[in-house]
């Protein structure tokens, strides 16, 4: 989809609190192409904060030239889409996520055409009484006739529960995930000789997060997890992901194994370790607490 003129640029972020309005260089020529982002105001809502970063691109050349721009998230793990922008991963910076994006209606720009792409965030923290701030946020644009535009840093601004942003408090996430798993009720008959084993996980922090992993150990003989409850969840034999997307800070949610019976009944009694992990791009982030991570059981049902 890209063109690569080059890599993303580092810029000290010389203290800033805020971004408003930012702009490229006033040192740019008059007729070279330019651009600039809005502020990224995080809103305060039932699932942690929401918020969209807007980048402009301005082609003030007098020739017809193709754009796109690169971003690292200001807050990790924190990119949720959005309509308007074509972005694919492009790595990890310092922790944080890149991404490359496309222009919304195709990268090309007439002579003093102006383009706008909207990228989405979302922070799954709890929202709090007082507001907040993330440094660390990147944008470069690229022309690719010409390269690099520049990069312009910017913050995430959290919005508090009353509607404030000034004088905001440095937001500090955690570094260490903290997340646990149980069995919540008896191991039953399912569909297409299956084992249903009902479990609860939870995800009691706001540390980095990518997926979350349901792994099973020792497996009798003709048993793998076939699919979960909720059914919308990539599954490979011993692992399944926590279906129903990334977890809120605090939350629970209920899901169920379907696992194969094995094909020597005797080995229904078998012990099963199921683990889960937190994962965030090639790693798997370190819990607070592993000795809630993992539950035991085996394929039996009980007598009735």
């Amino acid at each position: 989809m890209y063109r690569k003129t080059g890599t993303l640029l580092t810029a000290a972020l010389l203290g800033l609190t805020a971004t408003i309005g930012w702009a490229v260089p006033a040192t740019a020529a008059a007729d070279a192409p330019t651009f600039s982002l809005s502020r990224l105001v995080l809103e305060p809502t039932e699932r942690g904060y929401r918020g969209s970063l807007r980048v402009t691109i301005t082609n003030n050349s007098d020739s017809t030239q193709g754009f796109y721009f690169q971003i690292r998230e200001a807050v990790a793990g924190s990119f949720s889409g959005g309509a308007e922008s074509r972005c694919e991963s492009d790595g990890v910076e310092e922790g944080l996520l890149v991404r490359t994006c496309a222009l919304p209606r195709g990268n090309d720009l007439a002579p003093g055409e102006s383009r706008r792409a909207t990228v989405e965030f979302q922070v799954l923290t709890t929202p709090r009484s007082y507001p907040m701030i993330a440094a660390g946020g990147l944008v470069t644009a690229y022309s690719y006739e010409t390269g690099s535009l520049g990069t312009v840093p910017f913050s995430a601004q959290f919005r508090s529960l009353d509607g404030k942003l000034a004088r905001p408090q440095t937001y500090v996430q955690d570094t260490q995930a903290n997340a646990s798993v149980q069995v919540i009720g008896p191991v039953t008959d399912g569909p297409e000789n299956t084992r249903r084993v009902p479990l609860r996980v939870r995800y009691a922090g706001d540390a980095r997060q990518l997926g979350n992993s349901l792994t099973a150990a020792q497996l009798p003989a003709g048993s793998m997890i076939l699919f979960t409850e909720p059914f919308d969840g990539p599954v490979y034999g011993s692992q399944a992901f926590v279906p129903g997307g990334l977890l809120m800070q605090g939350e629970e949610r209920d899901v169920a194994l379907f696992i194969s019976r094995p094909t020597d009944p005797a080995d229904e009694s078998t012990p099963i370790t199921v683990a889960l992990a937190t994962h965030y791009w090639n790693e798997t982030v370190p819990d607070v607490d592993p000795s809630d991570n993992t539950v035991t059981f085996n394929l039996a049902v009980a007598a009735s």
